[in-house]
């Protein structure tokens, strides 16, 4: 089994987004769909209420549209007497009502409910039974409610014991949401059921709840090559946002396939792969941080570090608008994105006009100015004004702003465990960059730098002109700040205080 699960809490999608994801996924070679909305009343809350006919028909035409094998998924927890053959019976009666629909898996949900004692042995009968009222041909699945974690357990002791052996449990992780899944931890949870390998059910890309704020467009990271051959089967539960889980989702048909994940993620992104690594936010992060470290390292090299930044917000400034493929419910980060970039094009710009800068040709012909503090005021108006209005947003992009996550284990007992990586630390490219930006606001410097060639220190005359050796670099040496130059090298934003400049090359 490989496929997804439509397990997050939150709208459920619509009947013809489910046809066209099931589709989407058949052709990428995933071969399952489970339906398990949290927050369908009739599949949690309300679950001994019978389907209305017209749910029916239009599930019955799902299955047939799908492309892929479609289950079902229930979960009474919340309310079922365990022994009660009056609930028993209820159960059975809404999985006919699927199973006459032509479905031949069916999911029983026990997770998200308070442990006690006596509960393993509880969902271990009741699985048995409803293993033996079902169809031989058709598949039972067990959500557990200790589904995390690897030690043995009481609860878990139990499944071990009276779960029928050919009913797979699911199993998310160490965690709920988990960083990285491994073979050796697949292995560790069978041999907590008895040996029994666990079906994942791992939650990436989901952004439901207190991940709301964020699009999962990233590829799948963390996931051991050969977890597969150590687990029962695998379920990804993609985003509220069904179009928009395909990145996700491409990364990890691949990774199932045994390629690369982060190929198949980039085959799939194309024409809005910017937008991707804005939401995702490893990139521009990756990027914010290598100009930083050059600009903090004094060394004079933040140029080129700032033209890589700046190629990658002008490629994303040409983008085009990624809503036509993923739908209108991205907005709300592309609106996001085009903030984050403002902003960072602002700071760039502040972080150029407070160094000394230079032109200088092949020939070694240069002339080099002092900081420009009016600039530097300008932009650091703009992003006065900018910056908090990106903040306080609801949505995120280029990284982390103190997002939480909810990467909960489970005791012994069944008791939640909150860990540390439940907060994800402000790592959010444009506020590193606005923070460094104010903070060499104080390094404006009116005076002319002193400009080296190696330790060679070069004539400079009243208007900044200087001449270099034929081809080498020169480094500016202003009190505060250095800027490496060289030869026919732009800045990475057009200069008015040298005049028309190269725009910047653009970086792969």
């Amino acid at each position: 089994m490989k496929g997804i699960i439509e397990g997050f809490y939150g709208r459920p999608w619509t009947w013809q987004e489910r046809v066209e994801l099931c589709q989407w996924c058949a052709a990428r070679g995933m071969t399952d769909y489970l339906y398990a909305p949290k927050d369908d009343p009739l599949h949690r809350q309300q679950w001994r209420d019978l389907y209305p006919q017209d749910w029916l028909t239009e599930f019955s035409r799902f299955t047939e549209q799908a492309g892929v094998r479609v289950g079902f998924a229930i979960s009474p927890g919340l309310s079922i007497d365990y022994r009660s053959s009056t609930d028993r019976t209820a159960l059975l009666d809404k999985i006919r009502q699927v199973l006459d629909q032509g479905v031949q898996v069916v999911g029983l949900l026990l997770d998200d409910i308070d442990v006690r004692p006596g509960l393993g042995e509880d969902h271990a009968d009741l699985t048995a039974w409803l293993r033996g009222a079902l169809p031989e041909d058709c598949l039972l699945l067990l959500t557990p409610t200790i589904y995390t974690g690897v030690e043995p357990t009481p609860y878990l002791d139990a499944l071990a014991r009276g779960v029928p052996p050919e009913v797979p449990i699911a199993w998310t992780g160490w965690t709920v949401v988990a960083d990285q899944l491994t073979a050796t931890e697949a292995r560790l949870r069978a041999a907590a059921l008895g040996g029994r390998p666990p079906l994942v059910w791992d939650n990436y890309p989901a952004n439901d709840m207190i991940m709301a704020d964020r699009l999962h467009l990233g590829p799948l990271r963390g996931r051991d090559p050969l977890l597969a051959e150590a687990c029962w089967g695998y379920l990804a539960n993609p985003m509220n946002q069904p179009r928009a889980s395909r990145p996700a989702l491409a990364s990890i048909a691949a990774w199932l396939d045994g390629q690369d994940p982060l190929e198949g993620w980039a085959g799939e992104t194309g024409s809005y792969r910017l937008f991707a690594e804005a939401c995702d936010g490893v990139r521009p992060v990756e990027l914010a941080e290598g100009l930083a470290r050059a600009v903090e390292g004094r060394s004079g090299d933040w140029p080129a570090s700032g033209r890589r930044f700046v190629s990658w917000l002008d490629r994303l400034a040409d983008a085009p608008d990624p809503t036509g493929v993923l739908s209108e419910e991205v907005r709300p980060w592309v609106d996001q994105v085009t903030k984050e970039a403002g902003c960072c094009s602002s700071a760039v710009r502040l972080i150029q006009a407070v160094h000394p800068v230079a032109s200088l040709d092949h020939r070694g012909n240069g002339r080099v100015v002092a900081s420009d503090g009016d600039g530097a005021t300008l932009q650091g108006f703009t992003l006065m004004l900018a910056w908090p209005d990106a903040r306080r947003d609801g949505v995120t992009a280029f990284g982390s702003r103190g997002s939480f996550r909810p990467v909960l284990g489970q005791s012994s007992r069944g008791d939640w465990r909150m860990h540390s990586g439940s907060l994800e630390q402000s790592d959010n490219a444009t506020d590193r960059l606005v923070r460094l930006a104010f903070a060499l606001l104080d390094c404006c410097d009116d005076s002319l730098p002193e400009v080296f060639c190696g330790d060679r220190k070069l004539e400079v005359a009243p208007d900044g002109s200087f001449s270099a050796p034929p081809g080498q670099a020169v480094t500016l040496h202003g009190r505060f700040l250095r800027t490496s130059v060289q030869p026919g090298a732009a800045l990475p934003y057009e200069d008015t205080r040298l005049g028309p400049s190269r725009p910047a090359p653009a970086q792969p």
